[in-house]
């Protein structure tokens, strides 16, 4: 399969320019593989399509893309397009009449998965802060032994005022593995902030809208679905995940709760949690071992297996699953 790349419209040093997907790039092949906002913010070049019989996208961002005027629905140069949100990709096929989008996982390349380290602090965050219940869960966290790992480019105001409280920035993609390795716990919010009208009207604008289930709160709650990356990062680093409820919970489609990972239902739940697990910390050793072994199966190779094959991906297929000694 060739994979083309262009990850110009990504933030430098988030995730997408680290999945390397390009090592797995066949030349004359008949498939092509997109990685990049770039190719749906912008027409897809032609002579990209027509040297391809099957021309697939992979969305690791969906249904952000939505908040945005671009793209319309079904104006997609694509013969398919593989997602990580099982309600949009749903949402699409049943208005297509086809089976066009694909589900999915957000993949990491097996190299980024960190060695067993010693845990010398207790709960971590890493990443943007986007609304108040996010400041909260800092200001509890800080209760304790904690890490707040963040950028200082590309992030919105309401994080940039919180700098003051982070304790590691401009993580390299290798250091940030390796101080989620040193942490017990990682905290973690699988939605997206809808923050203003305009981003509600965006989606309302989408013929059928109201038939996509991601979009079912963006007026009473103001969020919508997505899988953050940072679960797949805690369980690779053998770091519990503690996973904030949503009406979705869009992680049980990767991860089964209990087995895997930790809810919880608020902010005061979540220091209540946090001192649970520190104080019984040998009774989740099992899930975090779970979780690392699940991760085995969310790798870029395992990926690029599966959409090579085109068969829908399923939360028990398992390939090339290795087991933890």
């Amino acid at each position: 399969m060739k994979v083309y790349e262009k990850l110009n419209m990504e933030i430098p040093g988030t995730n997408t320019h680290y999945f390397n997907l390009s090592e797995f790039s066949k030349n004359n092949s008949e498939d092509a593989l997109y990685l990049g906002y770039t190719f749906l913010e912008q027409k897809t070049p032609y002579e990209y399509l027509k040297k391809h019989k099957r021309n697939i996208y992979l969305n690791v961002t969906s249904p952000t893309e939505f908040c945005g005027p671009t793209p319309k629905p079904w104006e997609t140069p694509f013969d398919e397009v593989w997602s990580i949100c099982p309600y949009s990709n749903q949402w699409h096929n049943i208005m297509l009449g086809q089976n066009k989008y694909r589900n999915i996982f957000y993949p990491i390349n097996k190299r980024d998965f960190p060695p067993i380290t010693d845990k010398e602090y207790d709960v971590i965050y890493h990443g943007g802060l986007h609304g108040e219940k996010y400041v909260n869960m800092l200001m509890t966290m800080k209760k304790f032994n904690y890490r707040y790992a963040s950028q200082t480019q590309g992030i919105n105001s309401l994080t940039a005022d919180n700098l003051v409280h982070a304790t590691n920035l401009n993580l390299t993609n290798k250091e940030k593995f390796e101080l989620i390795s040193k942490c017990k716990i990682s905290i973690c919010y699988n939605t997206f902030e809808v923050r203003n009208e305009r981003d509600r009207q965006h989606i309302k604008s989408r013929e059928g809208w109201e038939k996509n289930e991601a979009w079912k709160h963006i007026d009473d709650l103001g969020i919508i679905p997505q899988f953050k990356s940072r679960c797949n990062e805690a369980a690779a680093s053998r770091t519990l995940n503690l996973v904030k409820r949503d009406p979705w919970n869009i992680i049980e489609t990767y991860y089964t709760p209990g087995d895997d990972f930790v809810y919880f239902d608020s902010n005061d739940e979540l220091k209540e949690q946090i001192d649970k697990i520190l104080n019984n910390w040998s009774s989740y050793e099992k899930i975090i071992k779970n979780a690392y072994n699940k991760a085995l199966r969310y790798t870029t190779e395992n990926l690029m297996e599966i959409i090579d094959g085109g068969a829908e991906w399923k939360l028990e297929n398992v390939v090339r699953v290795e087991k933890v000694i």
